[in-house]
């Protein structure tokens, strides 16, 4: 196997079906969406936490802060126990939004995992979650949500 260019394929591929399930019709751009997110079904974190946690530099992480706070989707705030600390909270409209597009994605994104049919749907999960194991060196972030 020519890993190069399965690796160019797997770049293209992943891109396009993430635009075109999720897409960047909510004027998000490709990696605010998984933020925003993750933010509104967790407890406040750093941003340094955030980017650790998913996969992101701190530098990029730190542009997708920023352009989510100019839309009021989260806030950053003092830490009130370590005043050296930022923490980046999800605001209301913040937590709508993620709900609203996380429905029409994941409906989107089930509609196109249906059509692959169980067992190759499957086959990508399963080798999805590998590839995560093995790039980011830890379980992937969705353990606790296999065994529903």
């Amino acid at each position: 196997m020519d890993y190069e260019d399965a690796a160019k394929k797997l770049i293209m591929y992943s891109r396009g079906v993430a635009k075109g399930s999720i897409g960047t019709a909510y004027g998000m751009s490709m990696g605010e969406d998984p933020v925003l997110e993750y933010l509104s079904r967790h407890a406040d974190m750093t941003p340094s936490e955030l980017a650790n946690t998913l996969g992101y530099t701190r530098p990029r992480m730190t542009r997708i802060i920023d352009s989510l706070e100019e839309k009021g989707y989260v806030i950053r705030e003092q830490d009130t126990k370590d005043r050296r600390r930022v923490i980046v909270r999800c605001t209301d409209k913040g937590r709508d939004h993620a709900h609203d597009h996380s429905s029409s994605g994941v409906s989107s994104l089930a509609a196109t995992l249906s059509k692959m049919g169980e067992h190759d749907a499957r086959e990508l999960l399963r080798g999805l979650e590998i590839a995560y194991s093995l790039t980011y060196d830890k379980e992937g972030i969705f353990k606790d949500d296999d065994k529903k």
